[in-house]
């Protein structure tokens, strides 16, 4: 998107003629060319590979193992996504709840991560319409039989980042309890910084979680699908932008998402809103770079220091 020219912002500081004012946008765009900039801006799609179906065959056989365990990958990967999507592979939504039964449930934790927050997040991805109402005891006992009658066989929990250590030992709680196996998902700090502390009251946690799995990143090969995808899609036909057919754009994809798909989704939409905006700019890896050089590369994962 262009920089604002000063002379066009000091324009907001004169008297306007009543009835005159636009939007900048609307100012730059005809109002179909800002329909499809919105439109394109709202998309949100997810397109599965591999690596997704490797991922639920090791879920699968943790359900039927009993075992619990953890799931890390770079933030922007899309494991949140496919979590949600392995979900839906065995229970089905009704409005706001769930089917019985319910074998997978899948819960994202909000900050601060604690005991309260946590069976909140559960039993509002159930639906149960007291899903905030309570003491911590009467939320722990609601959640614990609903876990038992919707004959749930394995509990993913998401952004587990968040968890608090007493967070932690409810769903120990849960596991030895109940019999019903817990999956950490979250970044690599949840396994390297959180579950491998070596602090005492943590002992009790990395001794519950000791499978663990990484959720890969985009190879190249991918990335062509996943933009082919993507552009069939949110783009109308006689609009794609054929990037897998220019290998310069597809290496600076590579680049500059890190292979994280949440990144490459980001630059697509931007390189989609920039060719309407400009239908004549030649998508290359030398002039996406000279247009989008102020973007960073994400930390696909920081280093530990020896």
């Amino acid at each position: 998107m262009p920089e604002t020219n000063l002379a066009r912002a000091n324009l907001e500081f004169q008297p306007q003629v009543a009835g005159s004012f636009q939007p900048a946008e609307e100012q730059r765009r005809s109002p179909q060319a800002q329909a499809e900039v919105e439109r394109i801006g709202k998309a949100n799609t997810y397109y599965p590979l591999d690596r997704d179906t490797e991922l639920f065959d090791w879920l699968d056989d943790q359900r039927d193992a009993k075992l619990c365990g953890y799931v890390t990958s770079a933030t922007g990967s899309g494991l949140l996504k496919a979590c949600q999507l392995y979900r839906t592979k065995y229970v089905k939504r009704r409005g706001t709840l769930l089917e019985v039964p319910a074998t997978v449930i899948y819960a994202e934790i909000a900050q601060h991560g604690g005991p309260t927050d946590l069976y909140c997040s559960i039993m509002e991805e159930i639906g149960h319409p007291l899903a905030h109402v309570g003491t911590l005891r009467d939320l722990r006992s609601r959640a614990w039989g609903t876990l038992r009658g919707y004959g749930v066989k394995i509990l993913i929990i998401g952004n587990a980042d968040y968890l608090t250590l007493e967070s932690f030992n409810e769903l120990i709680d849960i596991f030895t309890k109940l019999r019903i196996p817990v999956i950490l998902v979250g970044t690599y700090y949840l396994g390297e910084n959180i579950l491998e502390r070596k602090s005492l009251p943590y002992v009790r946690v990395h001794d519950s979680f000791l499978e663990s799995y990484e959720f890969p990143n985009l190879t190249e090969e991918e990335i062509i699908e996943v933009v082919d995808d993507w552009e069939r899609q949110v783009l109308p036909e006689n609009r794609r932008l054929s990037l897998t057919q220019i290998d310069s754009a597809i290496s600076y994809l590579r680049i500059k998402s890190g292979g994280l798909i949440e990144p490459l989704y980001d630059l697509l939409r931007k390189i989609a809103i920039l060719k309407i905006d400009e239908p004549h700019f030649e998508l290359n890896q030398y002039n996406l770079i000279k247009k989008f050089g102020r973007r960073k590369n994400p930390k696909v994962k920081f280093q530990n220091k020896s």
